[in-house]
């Protein structure tokens, strides 16, 4: 059961340089994609509303485990495929990004709690992230980002708008010269 999806994910991972590895499964995402050091070793995929009611998942948050790596952290946990993960630590798992914070900003040596659901039937499982937190994997250096972002977009569109009102100026006077020429020339 494979979806693609052509979710922003996918291009926020191709922008970061994983291009090569998510090219390989489109339209699903991995922790060990993005974060070499902090992972637990699954792939995991976002859910149509169809996939919600066959897999008897909530309707407002849970991604699909596609790929669970051998001797990964994941496997020694039982995670498995087609389990849904749900949550996090007591936070909701909306979309595959969330998973991947929370495994990238686990502290090291810590494990995290996931809440999944499996046929339907709601589980605590613990896994141990292998290597270190990522520092930025949270969200205030992306909001952050975003905020440049607006402001370069507002500063921008003023500097063409004042370079807009200054040719305006120009080919107004132009206008201006020619009328008069065009008088002059007439007379």
């Amino acid at each position: 059961m494979r979806l693609v999806s052509g979710s922003l994910v996918f291009v926020f991972l191709s922008l970061l340089g994983a291009a090569g590895a998510a090219a390989e499964h489109p339209g699903r995402l991995g922790a060990d994609l993005l974060f070499g050091r902090s992972r637990i070793g699954v792939e995991i995929q976002p859910m149509t509303p169809e996939l919600r009611e066959f897999m008897e998942a909530p309707k407002d948050r849970g991604v699909l485990v596609v790929r669970v790596l051998e001797d990964s952290p994941a496997a020694a946990a039982d995670i498995r495929v087609g389990d849904v993960i749900t949550g996090t630590g007591g936070e909701p798992i909306r979309e595959t990004l969330d998973l991947v914070r929370a495994v990238a900003a686990a502290p090291e040596d810590e494990p995290i709690s996931l809440t999944l659901k499996r046929k339907g039937v709601e589980q605590s499982l613990s896994v141990q992230p292998e290597g270190g937190a990522v520092p930025w994997a949270g969200p205030d250096p992306w909001h952050e980002l975003g905020r440049r972002w607006q402001r370069g977009m507002r500063d921008g569109a003023a500097m063409l708008r004042e370079r807009l009102e200054a040719l305006e100026k120009r080919l107004e006077e132009l206008e201006r010269r020619e009328q008069e020429r065009t008088e002059e020339l007439a007379t």
